[in-house]
């Protein structure tokens, strides 16, 4: 699949644009230069027009004018001269599209005193001063006529359209040739503006391609752009986080492969005794072996648990949960380990708490909580598990354990931490893992959650839920 190009886009996008603009502009240029070159020759014929009325109070003294004498002005250039340069020496080849004449009105007679070689036949249109276009033998012409009262003289002066329309697009065409010679360059000019304009964006995606799957540090690019800082401050959160991700997940390996070599080794120790001796030191060793096994069991679970707890789009699965059915589920799921130990386990409350969450994950934090309050509450001893919503929805689990001590409290979530190291003074045996994975749930419900010393005796846990509905 063929995806869009920016660069792409902005070239016809530009070049688009630029293209429509100079389209306009030639066009308004072409009809500005061709009105102004109209208005130019309009004012020529005047000039003209008022030229030969100067001249007509002076005579040719070499050719006096007589009665019923009518003056010819010839062309002056001859055609062999008409090749190549449009003017010579004694005159211009557009001479034959150009004509005067002027008339004496004699009692509304017109008696033509004098006109150029080349003038139509006129006589039908009656004289009137001022522009007019008239049209004779198939050929427009734009006339001027000029009204002389002292001498009752009418000057007529006269231009053929078709070459009033070939000098204006004469003028007009060379007014827009800059303008199509300068596409070529505007061209060149907006393609090197927009690649160098990419620039920043080729560096970044050359920079993320040259890396290895490992090299998550920052990116950085020189001269950086303004309307990249988004792109470049997201990717570098994103980088942030996978590689805050990875090293959580190395860690993690880490510790669980040192978590898991010291049961590995005395499961393998109970079994080599256990294949070498016999009566109750085997029975002895397969005992151990299988307490270490169960171990190993439980220490899988709550890695497959962490694993199952940590997708990135966990919380756009959040649907509503009644926590107190929950709590129901997890108190069943522990009753019979709480029951041999001859515990009293009780949930108080309101009915029907309702909040946004994962009833799974959920589930998996309130029963590491009641198991470890099973486990390290004394036979005989008393759990109690309290809900409340009267500001936020809160789940308070008391026991009448030991405890933890307040300079520890903070540390017994992370991964692996046992207060007393690998054996706990109430020889309770664990991974370590168990608050770690309710801490984790904790955060992804955007929970609080609290230690605190309990009015049974033991430790008070108390988490805060803002996702009540």
């Amino acid at each position: 699949m063929r995806h869009p190009s920016i660069y792409r886009f902005l070239m016809i996008g530009l070049l688009s644009t630029m293209g429509l603009a100079d389209l306009m502009t030639m066009a308004f240029s072409y009809r500005q230069s061709f009105l102004e070159s109209e208005e130019l020759q309009d004012a020529q014929l005047v000039q003209y027009a008022r030229a030969l009325s100067m001249l007509s109070a002076f005579p040719d003294n070499n050719q006096p004018h007589k009665p019923g004498q009518i003056i010819t002005v010839p062309i002056q250039m001859p055609p062999e001269d008409w090749q190549g340069d449009p003017a010579g020496v004694k005159g211009h080849k557009y001479e034959g599209k150009l004509f005067f004449k002027i008339y004496r009105d004699d009692q509304n007679n017109k008696t033509l005193l004098a006109h150029s070689v080349s003038t139509p036949d006129f006589h039908k249109f009656p004289l009137r001063e001022g522009f007019r276009t008239l049209t004779t033998a198939g050929q427009d012409w734009r006339t001027f006529s000029l009204y002389l009262p002292e001498k009752n003289i009418w000057i007529v002066t006269a231009q053929r359209g078709d070459i009033r329309q070939e000098m204006g697009d004469i003028i007009a065409f060379q007014g827009i040739l800059p303008t199509l010679f300068s596409l070529p360059v505007v061209f060149f000019l907006i393609n090197w503006l927009v690649r160098r304009g990419l620039r920043p964006v080729n560096q970044m995606a050359g920079e993320m391609a040259r890396r290895q799957a490992t090299d998550l540090y920052p990116v950085t690019i020189e001269n950086p752009v303004r309307e990249l800082d988004p792109l470049i401050t997201s990717t570098n959160q994103l980088l942030a986080r996978l590689s805050e991700a990875f090293q959580r997940e190395r860690r993690f390996v880490g510790d669980a492969a040192h978590e898991l070599r010291t049961p590995l080794a005395g499961l393998g120790l109970h079994l080599q005794i256990a294949e070498n001796r016999t009566g109750a030191e085997r029975d002895q060793a397969i005992t151990r072996a299988l307490q270490g096994h169960r171990r190993l069991a439980r220490l899988f679970e709550q890695l497959l648990i962490l694993a199952r707890t940590t997708p990135d789009s966990y919380q756009s699965h959040f649907q509503r949960v009644n926590l107190n059915k929950l709590c129901q589920t997890a108190i069943a799921d522990n009753i019979h380990p709480i029951l041999n130990k001859q515990q009293q386990i009780t949930l108080e409350g309101d009915k029907d708490i309702w909040i946004l969450g994962d009833e799974a994950g959920l589930l998996i934090m309130i029963n590491n909580l009641i198991r470890n309050a099973m486990l390290y509450t004394p036979e005989g001893g008393t759990i109690r598990l309290q809900l409340d919503n009267a500001e936020n929805t809160v789940l308070d689990i008391s026991d009448s354990g030991p405890g933890i001590p307040i300079e520890q409290r903070e540390r017994v979530f992370d991964r692996f931490y046992r207060i007393g190291s690998d054996r706990h003074a109430s020889g309770v045996e664990g991974s370590g893992l168990g608050l770690s994975i309710v801490k984790h749930v904790v955060d992804l419900h955007h929970a609080d959650i609290t230690l605190a010393d309990a009015d049974l005796g033991g430790l008070n846990v108390k988490i805060r839920f803002t996702e009540a509905i």
